[in-house]
C-alpha cells in the first residue's frame, strides 16, 4: 500500500511554503512537492562577489539562452532552461523559478495590503467582479502575516493603502527625499511615501537585520529578506511533520471512485520516472499559471475540461499588472554629492507614489489606476553611466559626481480581468519530461492601453515638477506577463457556475482540493500579490483543518 499523507503541497514558494507550515504547526503529516532542486542560501550562492568577477560581468551567458530580466550569474541556478520548459502563444514574459523557495528567493519584496474598495472594486466601477470576500476578513491574517514574516514600512494612513504591522523603514537617500519634498509642495495629492518591504530592519525572531549590501536579487544570504525557504519552512521543519521531495514535476491530480482528490502524479526531474504520491488532501500553490496548468492537465471523464472546471471558468479572467513605462533622470543640484549610499539598500525600499487615480474623480477613458514604485540613488553599476561622455580616470570622476544624484521610477497598472484573456494546453507541444505546456491568449486590452499613456504622461509630469532631468524613458508598455503577479485564472465566487473555487480557497467540484496562490484572485489590484496570498493561504488553512475535523474532506 502507497503511504497517505495527510496533505501534499505543491510549491514550496509564498504559497506553499505558508500552506506546508501552517498544515504542519496544525499537526498535520505533509507532503511537499518541488520542481527544483534544494540550495543553501547561505552557502551557494555569489552573494557579494563582484560583476568583474564573472566572464559577462554578471549577465548570463549568450549559450544560456536565459531571456529573463531578473537572471544572472548571482542567481541563475533557480531559473528554468527554456529550451526544456517551452510555453506558447502570443507574447508572454513567463518566469519560472525551480528551487526550493519557488520566485520568494529572489522576488522584489514589496509587500503591500489590499485595500477595502480593492475587495469590492466592481461596485465602484461596475468592471469585473467583486470578491466574494472583504477586507475585513482578510485583515486578521494580514497581521499575522506581517508579524510572522516582518515587513518594512511607515504608517501613513491611507486609505486605499492600509498600513501593516511595520518595522521601522528603510531610511530615504538625499535624492529621494528631494522627490518626495517637490511631490509634496506641488501636487499633495500624490504622495511619496516610503517603500513597505519584506525586510527586517532590526534583529527579528532570530533573524539578523538587513545588512543593506543592495543585492536582494541575489538571494539574501543571512534571511533577513524574507523568502519561504529562509523563514517558512525552518518553521515547518521544526514541527517533524514536513517531508520535502525535490526535483518532482506535477504533471496532474488523480481522483478517486468518490470525486476525490486522491493523489498527484508526478515526474522526476532527473530519472524521469512517473510516480503517484497519495494525500487526504491537495493543496496546489506552485504559482497561479503553473497550478492552471495542473488543473488543465488534469482533465478525466468527469472533468474533460480540466479539474474541477464545471463552470468553464478555469484558465480565464487572467490578471496582473501592465508595467506601462518607466523614467529615469538625475537631480542636477545634487551633482558633486559623494554620498554612496544609494546602493546600499534592500529590494522593495525606496518609495512609493499609490494609486491616486479614479479614487475620488473619475476618469473618462480608464477605470482603476496604477501605482509607482522607485528610488533614488544608483546600483553597482550606474545606469546612467553611459549616457555620460568621457574615457578612464576622468570619465570615472565623472561618474562619481552624478552618484547619488540618480532617480528611477516604474509604473504597475491594474488589468481588469476579461475572460478572453485565458491560458490553454497546448495540443501538441510538450516539455522535456512529456508535460504538455502552457499556451497564452492573453493581450492588452483599451482600458489597459488608455491607463498605460496617462502614467506615462504623469511619469514625465512627476519629473518636470520636480525638476529632474531626463535620462532615459520607456514609454511602450512591457509585455503581458512581465510583472510577474498573474492572477485569476482559478478564480473564487459564491457561485460554482461562474468560479472554481469558494472564498476559502476550496474547489467547488472537488471538496479535497485547494488552491492557494494567485490563480484564486477575483482582481489583481494595482499592488503587489505577495502578501495577499500569504494571508489568504493563512486563512484557507485554518478552514481545511476545520473541514477536515468535521469529516468534510474525506
Amino acid at each position: 500500500m502507497p503511504k497517505v499523507y495527510d496533505a501534499v503541497v505543491v510549491g514550496s514558494g509564498a504559497a506553499g511554503g505558508m500552506a506546508a507550515t501552517e498544515l504542519c504547526l496544525k499537526g498535520l503529516k505533509v507532503l511537499m512537492l518541488e520542481a527544483g532542486p534544494r540550495f543553501n542560501i547561505a552557502t551557494d550562492f555569489h552573494h557579494h562577489a563582484k560583476p568583474y568577477h564573472f566572464p559577462f560581468r554578471g549577465r548570463i551567458r549568450p549559450s544560456e539562452r536565459a531571456k529573463y530580466l531578473q537572471a544572472n550569474e548571482w542567481n541563475k541556478k533557480h531559473f528554468v532552461n527554456e529550451l526544456e520548459n517551452p510555453y506558447t502563444g502570443k507574447d508572454f514574459y513567463y518566469v519560472r523559478a525551480r528551487a526550493v523557495g519557488g520566485k520568494t528567493l529572489h522576488w522584489g519584496l514589496v509587500s503591500l495590503r489590499f485595500s477595502p474598495r480593492d475587495f469590492k472594486a466592481a461596485s465602484h466601477d461596475g468592471a469585473g467582479t467583486d470578491w466574494p470576500i472583504s477586507y475585513e476578513d482578510v485583515e486578521p491574517y494580514y497581521s499575522r502575516v506581517e508579524d510572522m514574516i516582518g515587513v518594512a514600512g511607515h504608517s501613513d494612513h491611507l486609505a486605499n493603502n492600509p498600513d501593516s504591522h511595520f518595522l521601522r523603514p528603510v531610511p530615504f537617500t538625499c535624492a529621494e527625499w528631494i522627490f518626495k519634498g517637490a511631490m509634496e509642495k506641488d501636487i499633495p495629492e500624490w504622495h511619496v511615501i516610503h517603500g513597505r518591504t519584506a525586510t527586517v530592519t532590526e534583529p527579528f525572531k532570530g533573524r539578523a537585520p538587513c545588512h543593506y549590501c543592495g543585492h536582494c536579487d541575489r538571494v539574501c544570504n543571512v534571511a533577513a529578506s524574507f523568502s519561504s525557504e529562509g523563514v517558512l519552512l525552518p518553521i515547518a521543519e521544526k514541527t517533524g511533520n514536513l517531508t520535502l521531495r525535490t526535483n518532482a514535476l506535477a504533471w496532474k491530480v488523480l481522483t478517486n471512485n468518490e470525486h476525490r482528490a486522491k493523489s498527484v502524479l508526478i515526474v522526476d526531474r532527473i530519472t524521469r520516472e512517473l510516480e503517484e504520491v497519495h494525500g487526504k488532501i491537495i493543496v496546489l500553490g506552485a504559482g497561479s499559471i503553473e497550478t492552471t496548468r495542473i488543473l488543465l492537465n488534469s482533465h478525466n471523464e468527469d472533468f474533460p475540461d480540466g479539474m474541477a472546471n464545471s463552470s468553464g471558468a478555469l484558465g480565464r479572467y487572467f490578471c496582473e499588472q501592465i508595467m506601462a513605462g518607466d523614467i529615469n533622470g538625475l537631480i542636477p543640484k545634487l551633482k558633486g554629492n559623494r554620498n554612496r549610499a544609494g546602493d546600499a539598500r534592500s529590494s522593495g525600499s525606496g518609495f512609493y507614489i499609490p494609486r491616486f487615480r479614479n479614487l475620488k474623480e473619475r476618469q473618462k477613458n480608464f477605470v482603476r489606476g496604477y501605482g509607482f514604485e522607485g528610488g533614488g540613488g544608483s546600483s553597482e553599476f550606474p545606469g546612467f553611466a553611459a549616457r555620460i561622455p568621457g574615457f578612464g580616470a576622468g570619465f570615472k570622476e565623472e561618474i562619481k559626481k552624478y552618484y547619488a544624484t540618480a532617480v528611477g521610477i516604474g509604473s504597475f497598472g491594474e488589468v481588469v480581468p476579461r475572460a478572453e484573456n485565458r491560458l490553454e494546453i497546448d495540443p501538441v507541444v510538450r516539455d522535456a519530461w512529456g508535460i504538455p505546456v502552457v499556451k497564452f491568449d492573453v493581450e492588452w486590452g483599451p482600458n489597459e492601453l488608455a491607463m498605460a499613456k496617462d502614467a506615462i504622461d504623469t511619469q514625465r509630469e512627476m519629473f518636470r515638477k520636480a525638476g529632474i532631468e531626463i535620462l532615459s524613458e520607456r514609454t511602450t508598455p512591457l509585455p503581458p506577463g512581465s510583472s510577474i503577479h498573474s492572477a485569476g485564472t482559478a478564480r473564487m465566487g459564491d457561485d460554482p457556475k461562474t468560479s472554481v473555487l469558494n472564498k476559502y480557497n476550496q474547489c467547488h467540484d472537488v471538496k479535497n482540493l485547494f488552491v492557494a496562490d494567485a490563480a484564486s484572485f477575483v482582481s489583481s489590484t494595482e499592488k503587489n500579490p505577495t502578501l495577499t496570498i500569504m494571508a489568504l493561504t493563512w486563512r484557507a488553512s485554518e478552514y481545511l483543518m476545520e473541514e477536515a475535523k468535521k469529516g468534510n474532506l474525506s
